[in-house]
């Protein structure tokens, strides 16, 4: 027990943009904490995955499984009829938000469902 919470003390994580950085403390450096320096420690990450974000680049595809595309006009369909003006029909937009919610279930069963485990982690300077 007491060498899990040594390792807690010693070792830590955080997110740069979309790297996993694991760093342990080191007080002889500048800011407290350095690469790790010990080789052959097994970890074990535990992660959601998130697809990439959209942009004006209309040639990218999406990361989203393809069975899911249809939640996601659901979704902006339901909104656009929420705009007030000559769209608004809040019936369409309950009926189409329903919808969204539907696929939106299947798509987080979809998810728990494809669980990655194992791998290797490269090392990366930060």
């Amino acid at each position: 027990m007491s060498n899990t919470v040594e390792i807690r003390k010693k070792y830590f994580w955080y997110v740069n943009g979309d790297r996993l950085a694991l760093v342990e403390n080191n007080p002889s450096a500048d800011d407290n904490i350095d690469s790790i320096s010990k080789a052959g420690m097994t970890i074990r990450v535990e992660y959601t995955t998130r697809p990439i974000k959209f942009t004006a680049d209309l040639t990218a595809s999406s990361e989203l499984p393809d069975q899911f595309h249809e939640a996601l006009c659901y979704k902006v369909i339901s909104d656009l009829y929420k705009l007030p003006g000559e769209t608004l029909n809040l019936q369409l937009a309950q009926y189409f938000d329903q919808q969204y919610m539907l696929q939106l279930r299947e798509a987080k069963k979809y998810a728990s469902r494809n669980k990655v485990s194992g791998g290797y982690i490269k090392p990366w300077s930060f």
